[in-house]
């Protein structure tokens, strides 16, 4: 990383530079990570008849209280399932040997 041009720096700001430079890699030095929910801006997604006649059913299936909540809970736990496996494979490439 490049140092910013008429920016005095602190040495102590350059000791905690170099702690964390040393510790970047090393997960036992970081707290776990913190989960936050950010508030978001609705969005639309256009969907044909059918899909919204299924999804119509498959809420009614599931005891939700509309399609629409159903749809936000499937979207959302598919993203979380596709997120924690690409955490997991970027572990698993991190942590293999180099040859």
């Amino acid at each position: 990383m490049g140092k910013i041009r008429n920016i005095k720096t602190s040495a102590k700001d350059i000791a905690i530079d170099e702690i964390v430079k040393k510790q970047a890699f090393d997960e036992s030095a970081w707290e776990s990570p913190m989960e936050t929910e950010t508030k978001s801006k609705p969005t639309s997604i256009r969907l044909s008849t059918r899909t919204i006649q299924r999804a119509k059913f498959f809420a009614r299936v599931h005891r939700q209280r509309g399609y629409l909540s159903w749809l936000k809970s499937i979207i959302e736990d598919r993203i979380n399932t596709e997120y924690e496996m690409y955490k997991r494979l970027q572990k698993q490439t991190v942590h293999r040997p180099r040859r």
